[in-house]
């Protein structure tokens, strides 16, 4: 519900403003001004599906301290992408950064923990390809008329995969110490089905935007 009021009160200012710009037309020349800078439809629906997931997928998008294992690089020169091309190129690694992640998830989780996951994901750190993701496929999004909203949906499923592995493989670090019932591989196993899951939105994303996996 937060959530919902929160992209309520970002969307009601431009919601008011078009309103207003319907019932007192604006001569043609302030008129067209407008229409530059106006966000358009397409930029309100992102910009909304953004805000709704902020309290799901913080932790998927961030740059937490390592809890375990070798010390965290924390890079603040890392920037998300600023170009499609950049953007491009992040994806591409991501993807090859999950695949290896899938096939030596054991390796990863018996020398790294927990943070050896996380860090893949890019919620330990910034070396991996998958810190910032978010903001390169939303670039594209932006920056592609063509995409449909499947696209944008896509991308907010991902984020939620990605979120949940996150979750899961944090959790794997502290179960040995809780009262929880539960064993750090049990954990584990649902955090790689969720990478899994993550890593399938994310070819299918690749496949909206014409690139190979």
């Amino acid at each position: 519900m937060r959530g919902l009021c929160a992209v309520l009160l970002a969307v009601a200012p431009l919601a008011s403003a078009l309103h207003a710009q319907r019932c007192n037309p604006a001569p043609t020349a302030l008129r067209a001004q407008r229409c530059k800078t106006a966000p358009t439809r397409r930029q309100l629906l992102s910009s909304a599906s953004a805000l709704l997931l902020l309290p799901n997928v913080a932790c998927a998008t961030g740059n937490m301290p390592a809890v375990q294992g070798k010390t965290s690089n924390m890079d603040g020169s890392v920037k998300k992408a600023s170009t499609p091309a950049a953007a491009k190129e992040q994806i591409a690694a991501g993807f090859t950064e999950l695949g290896r992640l899938l096939d030596n998830f054991d390796d990863v989780t018996s020398s790294g923990g927990g943070d050896g996951v996380r860090r893949v994901l890019g919620t330990v750190g910034t070396d991996s390809p998958v810190y910032l993701i978010e903001p390169a496929f939303r670039l594209l999004f932006e920056a592609d008329e063509t995409l449909p909203m499947e696209y944008i949906e896509k991308v907010e499923s991902l984020m939620q995969n990605l979120a949940s592995a996150d979750s899961e493989a944090y959790s794997a670090i502290f179960i040995e110490f809780s009262s929880a019932k539960g064993k750090p591989a049990d954990y584990f196993k649902r955090s790689k089905v969720a990478v899994g899951k993550a890593r399938a939105d994310w070819q299918e994303l690749m496949g909206f935007l014409k690139m190979t996996s």
